[in-house]
């Protein structure tokens, strides 16, 4: 009987010990645990800033596709009034003017060529006539050619070159980028 006491709490302690280290991490598995965990936290951070700069990106496509769309109700509407001599004023005009509500975060019209606007941000530049955005996310966005990242868009208007001496004709008026750029594409 007592080689069988024995035996018993020697077993009991054994299998305890093997219980306890099977039952917790040991600290090299917590630190690989970590490692990994933190690596797809930044693949998951990295691939969301390009789908926001990505998103970013369509919302000042279609703010542009809807001042386009304003530019040609507005030359409608002039025509219908009879003011096609007039439609060249609107090359000069605040865009935004056109817009049942301005675009988000659109700040207004400034004088000063680079205004101290926060990212993310529209405005106008009347002193170039210009509708002015300034990238929040600009990571795949290339440096326009004046070295800035602010995409500058206007409105023109295609005249013709030889002047008709009844009047002067509109060929075509369109909004387009002062400066062609490149985000996250060639276009």
């Amino acid at each position: 009987m007592r080689a069988g006491n024995v035996k018993g709490p020697a077993l009991e302690s054994g299998s305890r010990a093997r219980l306890r280290a099977a039952s917790g991490l040991t600290l090299i598995e917590l630190i690989i645990v970590i490692c990994i965990i933190a690596l797809w936290a930044a693949l998951l951070f990295e691939r969301l800033r390009f789908y926001q700069e990505a998103a970013e990106k369509a919302a000042v496509e279609y703010t542009v596709a809807v001042v386009k769309s304003a530019l040609q109700l507005r030359v409608a509407a002039m025509l219908l009034r009879g003011e096609g001599g007039n439609i060249g004023s609107l090359a000069r005009a605040n865009p935004v003017e056109w817009l049942m509500e301005p675009p988000p975060g659109y700040r207004g019209e400034f004088r000063a060529p680079q205004p101290d606007v926060p990212r993310g941000s529209w405005y106008f530049d009347a002193t170039r006539k210009e509708l002015v955005y300034v990238p929040d996310l600009d990571g795949h966005l290339e440096r326009l050619a004046d070295g800035s990242k602010r995409l500058r868009f206007r409105v023109r208007v295609d005249e013709p070159a030889e002047s008709d001496s009844e009047r002067k004709r509109m060929t075509g008026m369109r909004v387009e980028p002062v400066m062609p750029y490149t985000w996250f594409y060639r276009q």
